[in-house]
């Protein structure tokens, strides 16, 4: 039988968003003013803020609710990019796509992507190995310096964020709830308190009222500690069908006093490689063991 399905194209016109403090770098500043745009795609529009994450919202905020274009370009100020960096992007046709780049260290240096992992798996595993080039990759989660995304990825999380923001620093500790759902099952149970019905109006009642709170509070993460906006929005984008892919092929470098490009660990000694995995999956271990202890005390 003839498969029928059709895969969506993605396209359409971009929205450049650049993040960062008040100091620039001029080698990083003029790779981004030197990216290749299209008609329609607007230039590079900077916003400096303290924290990264509430600079990222207000980006998304604009493009979302005050533009039409088709996608939105998040960009680190302290990055040097090609100037074919967004094209390179948008000839995926996808809906979320991030660059390949290093994290804002030397010692060790390490990629900024995750692997996908198992669904429902916590924490996510950092990235090991040097990613094959000339191909795409599935990734749990990424960085912000560089990430390419759709409206219709906006579109289809924000009915499972019940009013949360997108960009948001959290411990996820549950999913995302109806606070007057919640409230509203609250009260209900305790106007039944006060009015003592009779058995059969007095259980039904209860139990609908019992299992909205059971629908509206369940444990994600189950323990407190915090989640970066780059780990939780690409987390809920799986939830809400769109794997993050990354492009091997995109290497912006992130400048220290030299700047680090993903070159520089593809020449990484692999038993140097060898090793950080080991330690990578000796960390990763005993917050997993912490999460399901965690979830298993709450059943």
């Amino acid at each position: 039988m003839k498969n029928n399905k059709v895969t969506p194209q993605y396209t359409g016109s971009c929205y450049i968003g650049v993040v960062g403090g008040d100091n620039e770098i001029g080698e990083c500043r003029d790779s981004i003013e030197g990216l290749q745009r299209r008609n329609g795609d607007t230039p590079p529009l900077p916003i400096r803020a303290t924290k990264g994450y509430e600079a990222r919202g207000l980006h998304l905020d604009r493009w979302y609710n005050q533009t039409q274009h088709s996608f939105m370009l998040l960009l680190d100020h302290d990055m040097r990019f090609e100037p074919d960096t967004l094209e390179r992007l948008r000839s995926h046709k996808l809906p979320y796509v991030s660059g390949y780049y290093l994290r804002r260290r030397y010692a060790p240096i390490a990629p900024v992507w995750f692997e996908k992992g198992k669904p429902g798996e916590w924490p996510m595993k950092p990235w090991t190995g040097d990613p094959e080039r000339g191909k795409l990759h599935e990734l749990g989660a990424s960085g912000w310096g560089c990430i390419f995304i759709h409206r219709k990825v906006i579109a289809d999380m924000l009915p499972l964020l019940e009013g949360e923001l997108p960009i948001l620093e959290d411990d996820m500790d549950l999913w995302p709830y109806d606070l007057g759902a919640i409230m509203g099952a609250i009260k209900a149970l305790r106007t039944l308190t006060k009015e003592k019905p009779s058995p059969s109006t007095l259980w039904p009642a209860m139990n609908e009222h019992v299992t909205t709170l059971e629908k509206q509070i369940r444990p994600l993460r189950a323990v407190k500690t915090p989640v970066g906006s780059d780990i939780r929005f690409p987390f809920f984008a799986a939830m809400a069908g769109y794997t993050l892919m990354g492009d091997p092929d995109v290497r912006p470098a992130h400048m220290l006093n030299y700047p680090l490009t993903p070159d520089d660990y593809s020449q990484t000694p692999a038993e140097t490689i060898q090793k950080q995995s080991e330690q990578i999956q000796a960390g990763v271990q005993p917050e997993r063991k912490l999460i399901r202890d965690a979830r298993r005390a709450l059943k």
